[in-house]
């Protein structure tokens, strides 16, 4: 229903001024409502393959990702952007990486790879300076380090260090900053946060979100993503609010009651990564981006396995077990 609106209107307004932008973001969500069925169909023809084959195939990624980050930099740009064009485009990757490790791991626990993955993908978040980045990638972690999946041991690890960490920095607050300011990173991020509603970027009339307000009827017509000029400036800098008003409150509502169908009766965990992922769409574009597509349609395989939900992990004679909305396993 989304897209087909999202045709309807742009055509509409393509009649009327025929700016090429309108058919081909018509076509860019075809393209991926297409990539979306297409995982969804290869998960539906054999769930646990797929499962195994993707998870792998992410982690390769992120290694080669992590790799053209150090060894091939921006020699133009302080920020990295690995393979991408910009480095904000790189950081909206690494939150979507993250978030699709998680959900890949369905009802299996943590592993020191997986660890090891979630560290590069933090490391490249910081590298990029993307303040919307930092921030959501955070609440990612906190997602990982409470997790489920998390082994105890693990979680434990990562609670003794933060403890170590407050106690030392309340014991000589100054020393620990001088030593983790040392690290050129963890210095560039510290700047970049500072800057953190000082920059002209960081209002909202610089990322558009004022023709809402100037602009009230588009909210229920759609104005159609194209033809910026009428309002002054290039395209809204904000998926959600690209929706709106783009496409207006039935576009809008028809995408929620697609991610509602996608995610209906699948465990909140999986919908959990939502909120980073769309809290990063409030500065940036964020729902054109085919990746984007591919984690709803590895989300929405949840439905395929005996497990929709995560497991809790507890002990019975040296053995674990997994609870799941009344599923009873021991392994």
């Amino acid at each position: 229903m989304f897209v087909g609106l999202a045709f309807t209107i742009n055509f509409i307004h393509y009649f009327f001024m025929p700016d090429i932008k309108f058919i081909l973001h018509s076509f860019i969500y075809l393209f991926n409502f297409f990539i979306f069925m297409f995982v969804v169909m290869l998960f539906d023809r054999d769930r646990e393959r797929m499962n195994h084959v993707t998870y792998k195939t992410l982690l390769i990624i992120v290694a080669f990702q992590f790799l053209m980050v150090v060894f091939f930099p921006d020699s133009d740009d302080v920020r990295a952007s690995g393979t991408f064009n910009k480095s904000n485009q790189l950081a909206y990757w690494c939150v979507l990486a993250a978030a699709l490790l998680l959900v890949l791991k369905r009802n299996t626990r943590f592993t020191i790879i997986d660890l090891a993955a979630f560290s590069i993908l933090s490391y490249m978040q910081m590298l990029t300076l993307s303040k919307a980045g930092i921030i959501v990638f955070f609440l990612l972690f906190i997602m990982f380090v409470s997790s489920p999946n998390m082994p105890r041991r693990y979680r434990y690890i990562v609670i003794l260090f933060a403890a170590l960490f407050s106690i030392s920095y309340m014991g000589n607050a100054q020393k620990i900053y001088n030593f983790f300011m040392n690290f050129d990173t963890v210095d560039a991020v510290s700047k970049r946060l500072g800057t953190l509603g000082k920059q002209n970027d960081d209002t909202p009339e610089a990322r558009g979100y004022l023709r809402l307000i100037e602009h009230p009827g588009y909210l229920l017509i759609g104005a159609g993503e194209g033809a910026y000029q009428r309002f002054g400036r290039q395209e809204l800098h904000s998926g959600i609010a690209t929706l709106l008003f783009s496409y207006g409150i039935f576009g809008f509502g028809f995408f929620i009651a697609f991610l509602a169908s996608a995610f209906y009766r699948l465990s909140f965990y999986y919908s959990a990564m939502l909120m980073p992922i769309f809290l990063f769409g409030l500065t940036h574009q964020n729902i054109r981006f085919s990746f984007f597509w591919i984690f709803l349609a590895v989300a929405y395989a949840g439905h395929f396995f005996k497990n929709n939900g995560v497991y809790t992990e507890t002990h019975k004679k040296d053995k674990l077990v997994l609870y799941d909305e009344g599923v009873h396993e021991e392994n």
